[in-house]
């Protein structure tokens, strides 16, 4: 699986998993009350990446549109 470097403001995560998306989603099920999230998740296996050294390799998440995919996880709906 790779490992996935993935950020949000001050969050910052390095996880294996399949995808960019299963790694945003986990960064964010893992955040606690300190942690600072922006309106993009940056996703990238070469290391931590933000809006000033992001390029055409890094995945760029909407953080509204992974809350909508995290969804039953953040709020346990059985949908």
């Amino acid at each position: 699986m790779p490992k996935f470097y993935t950020k949000s403001h001050n969050l910052e995560l390095i996880i294996s998993t399949s995808d960019p998306l299963e790694a945003s989603v986990r960064t964010l099920l893992s955040c606690n009350k300190n942690d600072v999230v922006d309106e993009f998740f940056y996703v990238d296996e070469r290391g931590f990446r933000d809006y000033t050294n992001a390029d055409a390799k890094t995945t760029v998440i909407d953080t509204k549109s992974l809350i909508r995919a995290a969804q039953s996880e953040l709020y346990g709906d059985d949908e």
